[in-house]
């Protein structure tokens, strides 16, 4: 059986140093014509760098933690499922954790994240996190050297970086077009209380009306949680309540389709008698009756983002904020 190339093979065959090839393994920055020859021999010697020795040599290991904040939420499925092809890309693992919108969950993550030795950590989540998880974040940046990125909240003015999508304005622009469209009432249907993208979210559709100098009905406001079911029951209860709503701008595709099953149940055409917008573009929305107006996302770009600054490729501590804008994907249901 042939040997495995190890390091030395590699530097042999580029006409290169092992520190060299070193370097260009770790992601640090040698001149173009010495990394490429070191990837050419990498690639003709068939090389396979072992991550975890990699990792404990510099004390850490080749592990990124992914915190989502709802793992039943479809956008953190396919969020998820982009992060690790990136990170396996650059040589680095995915380690999956579930907050369940806990805050004390993060807290003991936090509490034992030095013992895992951690290449690095992101939160995709929307929860407003405590003070106290805040000052946590900030020591383990600070005094432990360790790589946190936020997907979802700003956390930049702690010093760190954060990815968002400007969720104000992409849902200040689909309630416009449901006013254009359609005219008033528009309802709302999303996560407000404890969420900084609900917040964003809602906030859209505040401004919409305090342009058009329309009173906020607060009947046509509903809290709920992103859920199929939730957006099923309150779009129920507001009809059986005899409640009049020209469309319904949902926080979440979930809900969006929850409202839209609702609507089915008494009768109403959609979008004739009322019309729906999502966000977060989850597959159902493609194949849902009808198909659903939607506000689409970028995870593809959001893992790039991310596997670059786990790599050490770019500033991983600059607390720099990334903001995206959404797509505005128009189905048949608006």
């Amino acid at each position: 059986m042939k040997a495995k190339a190890g390091i030395l093979e590699v530097a042999r065959r580029a006409g290169v140093s092992t520190a060299s090839v070193s370097r260009v393994l770790s992601g640090q920055t040698v001149r173009e014509a010495t990394q490429a020859r070191v990837l050419a021999a990498i690639a003709d010697l068939g090389y396979q760098p072992n991550q975890m020795a990699q990792g404990l040599r510099r004390g850490r290991s080749a592990t990124v933690a992914l915190l989502v904040g709802d793992i039943e939420q479809g956008v953190y499925a396919s969020l998820t499922k982009e992060i690790q092809a990136a990170l396996e890309a650059v040589g680095l693992e995915l380690l999956l954790y579930n907050l369940g919108h806990s805050q004390e969950r993060l807290k003991q993550f936090l509490a034992r994240v030095d013992s895992m030795r951690l290449q690095g950590v992101v939160i995709a989540a929307s929860d407003m996190l405590t003070d106290d998880n805040i000052r946590m974040l900030v020591e383990k940046v600070n005094h432990h050297d360790l790589h946190v990125l936020s997907v979802g909240l700003s956390l930049d003015q702690f010093g760190i970086a954060s990815i968002n999508y400007d969720d104000r304005e992409s849902v200040a622009r689909s309630v416009r077009f449901l006013l254009d469209t359609y005219g008033w009432p528009i309802a709302y249907l999303g996560r407000i209380e404890g969420s900084a993208s609900g917040t964003q979210r809602f906030s859209g559709y505040e401004q919409v009306l305090a342009d058009e100098g329309i009173a906020i009905d607060r009947r046509l406001v509903w809290d709920a949680a992103y859920r199929y079911r939730a957006g099923f029951e309150s779009t129920d209860r507001a009809l059986r309540d005899g409640l009049l709503f020209r469309s319904i701008q949902a926080g979440s595709d979930e809900l969006a389709l929850g409202a839209i099953a609702a609507l089915h149940s008494h009768g109403k055409r959609i979008p004739e008698d009322v019309a729906v917008v999502g966000i977060g573009n989850v597959e159902p929305s493609a194949y849902s009756h009808p198909t659903l107006t939607t506000h689409g996302v970028y995870p593809d770009r959001i893992a790039k983002i991310i596997a670059k600054r786990m790599q050490g490729a770019i500033g991983a501590h600059a607390p720099e904020t990334v903001i995206l804008e959404r797509p505005f994907i128009q189905r048949a249901s608006a």
